[in-house]
């Protein structure tokens, strides 16, 4: 039995156009990937900048918890601190209370300090959003 030309030519026509559909099928799915690849690459960099202002704000209040430290002197251990924490604006650095001496006199009750700055999402195809990410310490004065 003789097998017919036209049967054999028609599994290689649906090939070809298989392949066509599958380079749409990728042309659609790249931009996709592409945003989800570089969105978890940079929410990791903002938890880590996020997890820098808290361990600078842990610092500062770790200090603020001693009743003879200055308010210059916390903010300056915060900033000292935050030196390799690459951020993208000026963080706010907050001492909760706001006295000259934070626990001075104020022995078992909580100092705050809290740090805040902004930081720019650069996602392809997504846009610039802007977080604001904080760090927050709270220790008891001795």
């Amino acid at each position: 039995m003789a097998v017919k030309p036209s049967l054999l030519r028609a599994p290689r026509r649906s090939a070809h156009r298989e392949r066509g559909v599958a380079a749409l099928e990728f042309a659609i799915i790249v931009p996709l990937l592409i945003m989800l690849v570089f969105g978890i690459v940079q929410f990791s960099i903002a938890f880590n900048r996020k997890q820098g202002l808290h361990a600078a704000a842990r610092e500062g209040a770790r200090l603020a918890s001693l009743p003879q430290s200055t308010q210059s002197e916390i903010v300056d251990r915060v900033e000292d601190a935050l030196d390799g924490v690459v951020l993208d604006g000026t963080p706010t650095i907050t001492v909760t209370p706001t006295a000259t001496r934070p626990c001075d006199q104020r022995s078992g009750q909580t100092v705050v300090v809290e740090v805040t700055s902004t930081d720019n999402l650069e996602i392809p195809l997504w846009g610039n959003p802007s977080v604001t990410l904080r760090g927050r310490g709270e220790f008891r004065c001795e």
